[in-house]
């Protein structure tokens, strides 16, 4: 067991478990090209070729190196892709030439490769990964200065910025880092000898970026690199984090139980250079990091954008990030910092001081208030960036400016109007009001335009000496300084509660968008309806062409389920990206690192593994940019979508095996049915007769009779049973047409009582209706079938001697309305079976053991009454003994036949 401080962390745990499952990854890296990195990995894949291991070359870049050129040799070498960029032809690594080979061990040279545009993937980094995710184990080669997190170390060392960078997360991700070393004077010799360029590309080298302090400080940043791997290996279990709560005489949080780094982040142009070194940091120490950003409200699309680069940066480093709104950026990081239980706040330097205290730099007002924090002040990124010169949430537009000129202008005339009758410092309060127009309807820059134009309005127009902006009167100077001051204090105000306002709304609108959502696929049947609703609830949020794919196993295989507008189709490129996307599970497409060229993105639904289904959103028709709020928007609504699928999934799949179940049932019932019901009447039949043959002589007349009897009654009992397996087969297939007639309710019952004949000798009829009864507009031979199975069913209960009675009146409630009630004076029928016996195969027995028959007669009455428009049920006799069969039939013929043409 471990205790509270001890317990592993289950991040760790899962990247060490990543480090094994799938295929695995070995990194030879190297402080600088022309260390060998190359030659070292083909000379340990040939010493692991001569141990019969299957190793394959996807691609390996010698640059005309005769010695690399030689160990390729003797080891299978897969053929490169040509690709035409340009008017050229281009070779590169065939990713599906490789699937398709699966060899146990691929080489793929160069992992911060740059593929050429109309590759699959922008970056070979990503074509590895998708080799380790099918299962193939693959070794690379890299240089320390392609590692993103130390991208801005390598700017500053050696002035020059690398754009081709790999994720830290893919060397975290590799079970092995070989580090191969070269010396930088045995790096400088073997570029004198043009072992590593051309001796014109050598001397350039090595006066540029080959010089010794460069080489020097690389060296010491992939030993560096190694030894924090070393260490990670080593300590691949952590503490879990712990938030240690404050017991009555305990010390107020946070502790510091382990590192833990927050790192904030304010939409400037150096947050990159920040997050890479927080995650160098964090590394360092071990800690786990997260980027946090305070959203004001103020933040304009192009900031909004930037921020979200620098989320997916933090991302890629393996960090968190999170979005908090509040309009202190102060106490929103303080609150934040305490309930995750953060050591360490990292911040960047900002561009300029300020010595107002209200403006004070935000590192200089956490060291005032953070007491329990350490601050780290990171420096500024090794590029200058051009400074912003306003800020980007106080853009001026030219309809809210001229609304707020036209408010100022306004405010003039009415103060000139009033000025008779007012004191120049109650004057000053009609432009308060222009101040608040300008707060609420435009925001907060207006309202400080607004401000300092009415306060020179102000001073223009109504101080001595007037039409002149020089004030001699102390009071009248203190009346137009008092009221700026609080003119830029209410403005502020009201522009807040006008972000605020805006941002509830938003909120309000998304919150009922979801609930609507949810609301109708809870309420889906079927995943076509679900994914209707999936497909036109993101058609309404986005304004662009939404596909819901059923399947894509193939590109000529993509099942399209529901499509808006109808008229929107696939082409073949989206087909194979939705076909690859299906196949990997991972988003494709626009806005992706696979296929990014696209005008779909692919998104596959998937719930615990299994694949539900897949959306195609064309973005590159979205008026809008994709805000991390239209990204969680869309994330979530895939998520819902995927649920939905998957619920509905399940409850086709429960009731195909109710279905299967039930049919299960009815078959066993079904045979062991058949096996009383036929066996016994054709048993009685051929005892009859064989006694007939064989013992005819010796038999009195009387007797021949009555076996002949046994052989007529046993034979319209075994039609019925036959009959009655045809009707329900009718009943079950739909095929059972009605062919309505007009018949006497008399010739019906006759004609039942009729066919029955000797089953009835045993029982004594009775008979009730009115003579006024109007005729039927019934299919006779139907109705007639369900009386002679309420009637057969009726006698089989009944005791020696019993009454049978039939009766039949007009509904009171419903004068056109026929009511047929059968009853009997057997054992009845308990309240709780009285709707269970119309059920198929039921008949109050154990199987074959039954003696009252097959259980279908009822349930054959069921079906024909309802075809008819009518009702069945079973009930209590009036003497409140045995069982009533209750029928109800419609009479009005013209209706009926309207119904039945409808």
């Amino acid at each position: 067991m471990y205790s509270a401080d001890q317990r592993p962390d289950p991040n760790t745990l899962l990247k060490a478990a990543r480090r094994e499952a799938r295929g695995c990854l070995r990194v030879f890296l190297g402080a600088a090209p022309g260390v060998g990195k190359t030659y070292t990995m083909l000379r340990t894949a040939r010493e692991r070729a001569e141990e019969g291991e299957d190793i394959v070359i996807g691609v390996v870049e010698s640059h005309g190196r005769a010695d690399t050129e030689a160990l390729c040799d003797g080891v299978a070498r897969l053929p490169l892709a040509p690709l035409k960029h340009h008017g050229r032809t281009f070779y590169e690594f065939d990713i599906d030439a490789a699937l398709a080979r699966r060899p146990s061990i691929l080489l793929v040279d160069e992992l911060a490769h740059r593929n050429i545009p109309g590759s699959r993937h922008p970056r070979r980094y990503q074509d590895i990964e998708e080799l380790l995710d099918a299962g193939i184990d693959v070794w690379t080669t890299v240089n320390v200065q392609h590692l993103e997190s130390l991208n801005d170390d390598v700017a500053r060392i050696t002035g020059i910025r690398m754009r081709e960078t790999v994720p830290d997360a893919l060397l975290e991700r590799a079970r092995d880092v070989s580090l191969v070393d070269l010396t930088p004077d045995e790096l400088l010799e073997r570029l004198r000898r043009g072992k590593v360029y051309i001796p014109e590309q050598a001397r350039a080298a090595m006066e540029g970026y080959f010089n010794e302090s460069n080489l020097n400080a690389l060296r010491e940043l992939a030993i560096q690199t190694m030894a924090e791997r070393v260490d990670a290996d080593v300590k691949v279990a952590m503490d879990a984090d712990v938030k240690v709560a404050m017991d009555a005489g305990g010390r107020a949080g946070p502790w510091p139980v382990r590192p833990h780094l927050l790192v904030v982040i304010n939409g400037s142009e150096d947050d990159v250079s920040l997050v890479r070194a927080a995650h160098r940091m964090a590394e360092r120490r071990l800690a786990v990091w997260r980027a946090v950003y305070v959203d004001k409200g103020i933040a304009s699309p192009e900031q909004q954008l930037a921020i979200e680069q620098v989320f997916s940066l933090v991302t890629r480093l393996g960090g968190d990030s999170i979005r908090l709104q509040g309009h202190s950026q102060l106490s929103e990081v303080l609150n934040y910092a305490r309930s995750i239980n953060a050591t360490t706040i990292v911040v960047g330097r900002e561009a300029k001081r300020r010595w107002w205290k209200w403006s004070r730099p935000l590192a200089q007002r956490l060291m005032a208030h953070a007491e329990a924090f350490d601050i780290v002040v990171v420096a500024k990124g090794a590029v200058k960036q051009r400074a912003n010169s306003w800020r980007h949430g106080w853009k001026l537009r030219p309809p809210q400016l001229l609304a707020t000129s036209l408010a100022v202008t306004a405010s003039l005339g009415v103060a000139v109007m009033l000025e008779p009758w007012l004191e120049l410092a109650n004057l000053s309060l009609v432009f308060l009001v222009a101040v608040l127009f300008s707060a609420v309807w435009a925001g907060t820059a207006m309202a400080m335009f607004s401000a300092i134009a009415s306060f020179l309005v102000f001073n223009f127009f109504f101080t001595e000496p007037r039409l002149t902006f020089a004030m001699v009167e102390r009071g009248q100077l203190l009346t137009a300084v008092f009221f700026l001051l609080v003119a830029v204090v209410v403005g502020q105000l009201a522009g807040r509660g006008r972000r605020r306002l805006i941002a509830l709304r938003a909120s309000r609108d998304q919150t009922q968008l979801l609930l609507r959502y949810a609301e109708q696929l809870s309420t889906a049947t079927d995943s076509a309806s679900a994914a209707k609703i999936g497909v036109d609830t993101l058609v309404q949020c986005f304004a662009v062409p939404t596909v819901f794919i059923e399947s894509a196993e193939s590109a000529n295989e993509v099942r399209v389920v529901h499509a808006l507008p109808d008229s929107v189709r696939l082409d073949m490129a989206a087909k194979q990206a939705a076909v690859w996307s299906w196949q990997h599970q991972k988003p494709s497409g626009q806005g992706t690192d696979t296929l990014s060229q696209q005008a779909w993105r692919l998104i596959p639904l998937t719930v615990q593994g299994e694949k539900v289904g897949m959306l195609a959103l064309k973005l590159s028709e979205s008026l809008k940019a994709l805000t991390y709020e239209r990204e969680s928007l869309m994330d979530t609504l895939v998520r819902q979508l995927s649920m939905a699928l998957e619920r509905t999934r399940l409850v086709a799949e429960l009731n195909t095996t109710r279905v299967s179940e039930e049919n299960e049932r009815l078959r066993s019932a079904l045979l062991s049915s058949v096996s009383h019901d036929l066996r016994t009447p054709l048993s009685s039949i051929i005892g009859s007769a064989s006694s007939l043959i064989e013992l005819k002589p010796q038999l009195s007349d009387s007797d021949q009779r009555e076996l002949l009897d046994g052989i007529l009654s046993e034979s319209e009992r075994l039609n019925r049973y036959i009959q009655n397996l045809l009707d329900m087969t009718r009943l079950g297939h739909g095929t059972l047409k009605i062919e309505r007639d007009w018949v006497a309710f008399d010739d019906v019952i006759n004609s039942a009582l009729k066919r029955l004949g000797q089953s009835l000798k045993h029982v004594v009829v009775r008979k009730s209706w009115p003579p006024s009864l109007p005729l039927l507009y019934v299919h006779p031979a139907l109705v007639e079938q369900a009386l002679v199975n309420v009637l057969d069913n009726a006698q089989r209960f009944s005791p020696p001697g019993g009454e049978l009675s039939i009766k039949a009146h007009f509904d009171e409630g419903d004068p056109a309305t026929l009511v047929i009630t059968v009853e009997d004076q057997g054992p009845g029928i308990s309240p709780e079976l009285r709707e269970q016996v119309f059920d198929m195969f039921y008949s109050g027995g154990d199987g074959d053991r039954s003696a009252h028959g097959s259980g279908l007669g009822l349930a054959i009455c069921r079906g024909m009454i309802g075809a008819h428009g009518g009702t069945i049920m079973a009930g209590t006799g009036e003497s409140g003994r045995g069982t009533a069969i209750i029928i109800t039939l419609p009479l009005l013929g013209a209706d009926i036949r309207r119904s039945d043409e409808e």
